[in-house]
C-alpha cells in the first residue's frame, strides 16, 4: 500500500498571487492520480483540517508569500509547532495544524513540507503576476517529482 500524500493549497483566489496555491492544486489534480495524492484547496488553514492531516503519511502545504523574491519557489521540510495553537482562532500556520493533529488525534504525518512561491501582487485580481505565473511550472515539477519518487519507493519497498 502506498503512503498517502495530502496536498493542502492555501490562498485567496481573488487576491492576485495569493491564488498560486489554487493554480498548483488544479494542475496537480490533473496530472497525478488520486491514488498518489489527495489535493485540497482552501482560503486558510483551519482547525477542522486536523483530522484530515492526521490520516496522511505526508503533507505538502502550498502557499504564496510576500516574504520571498517574486517568482521564487522553495520546498522545505516543516516541523510541527511545539506549543498548542491559540484557542478560538480560525486561521492556523501549517506547523500549528500539525501540532493540533497530534493533540486531537494522537498522530501526525511522518513528513511535512512547505512549498512557497514568492508573490509580487496580492491586490484584488484573478490573475497571477508574471513572476508568479513563471514559477508555477517549477513548483508543479517539484511536487510531481516528490510524489513520483515516493510512489516508486513505496512500490519497491512493498509498502
Amino acid at each position: 500500500m502506498m503512503e498517502r500524500v495530502l496536498l493542502l493549497a492555501c490562498g485567496n483566489p481573488l487576491r492576485g498571487d495569493d491564488a498560486a496555491g489554487w493554480w498548483i492544486a488544479e494542475a496537480v489534480r490533473e496530472r497525478l492520480s488520486s491514488a498518489e495524492i489527495e489535493v485540497a484547496a482552501c482560503q486558510q488553514l483551519t482547525p477542522e483540517m486536523a483530522e484530515r492531516v492526521s490520516h496522511a503519511e505526508c503533507v505538502i502545504f502550498v502557499d504564496a508569500t510576500a516574504s520571498a523574491q517574486p517568482g521564487s519557489v522553495s520546498f522545505e521540510p516543516l516541523a510541527e509547532a511545539r506549543a498548542a495553537p491559540a484557542a478560538l482562532t480560525h486561521h492556523l500556520h501549517p506547523a500549528a495544524l500539525l501540532e493540533l493533529a497530534r493533540l486531537l488525534y494522537g498522530r501526525t504525518p511522518r513528513r511535512a513540507f512547505a512549498l512557497l512561491i514568492g508573490g509580487q501582487s496580492f491586490s484584488l485580481a484573478q490573475e497571477l503576476s508574471e513572476p508568479a505565473r513563471r514559477a508555477l511550472p517549477e513548483a508543479i515539477r517539484k511536487i510531481e517529482a516528490f510524489v513520483t519518487q515516493r510512489t516508486a519507493k513505496s512500490l519497491a519497498d512493498g509498502i
